[in-house]
C-alpha cells in the first residue's frame, strides 16, 4: 500500500471532497474503514461525520458497525440486549469505551431519526453496562425526557 493509500490520507480525502463529490467521499471513508489495522475510530469518525452531515442512516450503519465490532472484541453476544457488566474483563478497555460510545450514539440517532422507543431501548442498555456514566449516556438520556415530556408535535 502506498502512503497516499493509508487510511488516514483516505480519511482526509474524504473530508475534503465531501463537499463537492459525496459518493466519492463515502467511497473513500469506506475505503479507509476497510484497510485501517484497527477500523473502530474510523467507524467513529463516520458515524460522528454522518450525523453532522445530517445523513442518520448512514450514521446508524457506521455506529452500528463500530458496536459490532468493538463487541465482538470483547467477546459479547451479538445482540447488546443480551450483554452483562460482568462479561466484561474490564470496563476501562479502548474495546469496552468504544462499545458505550456507540451504543450511546445509536441512542441519540434513534433520537435524531424520531424513534424515541429505540432510544429508549439503547438507554436501557447503557444504564445497566455503564452505571458510574463514563460514556456521558445521561446527556442522552436527559435529551430523550425531554423531547418526552415536550409530547408529539
Amino acid at each position: 500500500m502506498t502512503e497516499t493509500a493509508a487510511p488516514e490520507n483516505l480519511l482526509r480525502r474524504a473530508m475534503a471532497d465531501y463537499r463537492t463529490d459525496p459518493a466519492r467521499a463515502d467511497f473513500l471513508l469506506e475505503c479507509a474503514c476497510a484497510q485501517a489495522a484497527d477500523p473502530l475510530p474510523l467507524l467513529r469518525v463516520g458515524y460522528k461525520f454522518y450525523n453532522r452531515q445530517r445523513r442518520f442512516e448512514l450514521a446508524e450503519e457506521f455506529a452500528g458497525r463500530a458496536l459490532a465490532e468493538a463487541g465482538r472484541r470483547c467477546g459479547l453476544p451479538a445482540d447488546p440486549a443480551d450483554w452483562r457488566r460482568e462479561q466484561l474483563p474490564a470496563w476501562d478497555t479502548p474495546e469496552a469505551s468504544q462499545a458505550l460510545l456507540a451504543l450511546k450514539a445509536l441512542a441519540f440517532l434513534a433520537l435524531r431519526r424520531e424513534t424515541p422507543d429505540r432510544a429508549a431501548g439503547h438507554l436501557a442498555i447503557l444504564a445497566a453496562l455503564d452505571t458510574d456514566d463514563g460514556s456521558g449516556a445521561s446527556v442522552v438520556a436527559a435529551l430523550a425526557a425531554v423531547i418526552d415530556a415536550a409530547g408529539p408535535d
